[in-house]
């Protein structure tokens, strides 16, 4: 087999030797690589077999291969993208199982204890004859309606302010009443841990605003010692929460949140409690479904008020 050179030449040419043999862009066309590059053909002799411009391309091919294994972690040759990729494990019945339970226990438990710590608090603060501040029904039909505006309020600060920066006040202000919330919620339980000999000292915070017959108190609080233990201790989760994010400090805020809630506040009938759910059940419908806002707000917002 031979093949005619543009300067009237001829050279063996072995079978296979020219680079992609049987491809239409294997030789230049005149109007590609001109009479020039065609002169420069070889097709016999030591690293012979191509023209420039299929070498080219060969070498490009090449440097594209090299930098794809390099970026997949990949050193032998041959191996695909996803070569250094790690397989995620496939769920097992046990893993589903497990899941599931750790969902309904952790909607179920926090009802129940919520429910316990409100009826003792109740029932102490009957026997020292203060009555619980409690919701009227106007207060449970306002509650959708300032929900819906302070909804509102943070996508629009979202839309318009850096995430960045809200998220920052946000995690400060959620610092704080995360750390008086969590103190408060484990005081009662930390109380049986502490022993009788524990040298309890008793404090009072007092505000008050005016002087002789006009004075009024503003903040009344009394603590000891065991509650400021509490109090180092919710630190603790506060600053781990501040610093990492991590999902246990965060949950661990948000069921503070929901105990100190469901505790400190009472409904005073059951129509209060239907006016209050069918309210939040409209408002929910409305604002997940109806428009993107609840969903933007979820995403954008980082603060312990929701369970991971």
């Amino acid at each position: 087999m031979q093949a005619s050179l543009s300067n009237g030449g001829q050279a063996p040419v072995s079978k296979g030797r020219v680079l992609g043999a049987g491809r239409p862009d294997s030789q230049p066309t005149n109007q590609e690589a001109g009479p020039f590059a065609q002169a420069r053909w070889r097709t016999s002799g030591p690293g012979k077999g191509t023209c420039p411009w299929a070498a080219g391309r060969g070498r490009k091919r090449a440097a594209g291969a090299r930098l794809m294994e390099a970026q997949n972690g990949s050193g032998a040759a041959g191996e695909g993208p996803s070569a250094g990729a790690e397989a995620r494990p496939a769920a097992t019945p046990e893993g589903m199982a497990l899941a599931y339970a750790s969902l309904v226990l952790m909607a179920l438990l926090p009802i129940f204890f919520c429910a316990v710590r409100s009826v003792c608090c109740a029932k102490l603060r009957w026997n020292a004859s203060d009555m619980p501040e409690t919701i009227t029904s106007r207060d449970a039909a306002r509650f959708p309606i300032v929900a819906s505006c302070t909804l509102l309020g943070l996508y629009l600060f979202f839309k318009i302010f850096s995430q960045e920066y809200i998220n920052l006040l946000l995690s400060m202000y959620f610092f704080v009443l995360g750390i008086l919330a969590l103190s408060h919620t484990i005081s009662p339980v930390m109380n049986k841990f502490f022993p009788a000999n524990f040298p309890n000292k008793q404090y009072q915070l007092l505000f008050t605003q005016g002087s002789g017959e006009t004075k009024e108190e503003i903040v009344n609080y009394e603590f000891d010692t065991k509650d400021l233990v509490c109090l180092a201790m919710s630190s603790v989760v506060g600053v781990w929460y501040l610093l990492r994010k991590h999902w246990i400090a965060n949950n661990l805020f948000g069921l503070a949140f929901s105990l100190n809630g469901v505790e400190l506040l009472h409904l005073n009938n059951v129509s209060t409690g239907c006016i209050l759910l069918g309210g939040l059940f409209v408002y929910d419908i409305f604002w997940v479904f109806g428009t993107n806002v609840m969903v933007t707000v979820a995403k954008s917002f980082e603060a312990p008020i929701k369970r991971e």
